[in-house]
């Protein structure tokens, strides 16, 4: 008599634990498309961080257009540098897995990789200092004190779902 009690003991337990796990998982999932933005709204007109740099600290016509025309040339070089590391990283694939690999290529292809993302870093911090220089002491000021929740707006998980 003890083993069927036993058995129904667990098999009521188990029923429990199955049923605890769905409820987690359904609140678990239900909550993840509740998330809010961090700081601004999603809005088209704030896809680029110009109008948003514009609207947080107030920049004139002449510095958002100055900051615009900043922000497409570094775009442009990045996009030269990016090319290249793409390319090279290819090659560097290629060799590391060829029947009789070169090490001697493959060093050399990495710190060509390494240089590149040194440049790429070289060209956000040239970039940072003119933009900087465009804005005010208290816009600098306001900057600095929204520059993380200005990078974390523009993570890829904290975009609107596009339909």
């Amino acid at each position: 008599m003890d083993v069927f009690a036993q058995n129904k003991l667990l098999k009521r337990l188990l029923l429990v634990l199955v049923l605890l796990n769905a409820c987690l998982i359904f609140y678990l999932f239900s909550n993840s498309y509740k998330r809010e933005p961090l700081l601004f709204p999603k809005k088209e007109a704030f896809k680029d961080v110009s109008g948003i740099l514009k609207k947080e600290l107030q920049l004139t016509d002449d510095q958002a257009l100055k900051i615009q025309k900043l922000r497409d040339s570094f775009y442009i070089k990045e996009q030269v540098l990016e090319k290249t590391n793409k390319c090279q990283k290819d090659s560097m694939n290629t060799a590391m897995f060829s029947k009789n690999s070169d090490d001697r290529l493959i060093k050399h292809l990495a710190k060509s990789i390494s240089e590149n993302v040194y440049q790429r870093e070289l060209l956000r911090y040239i970039q940072a200092k003119a933009l900087k220089d465009i804005c005010t002491p208290q816009q600098q000021e306001h900057l600095s004190e929204i520059v993380k929740e200005v990078r974390d707006y523009f993570r890829p998980d904290n975009q609107p779902i596009k339909k």
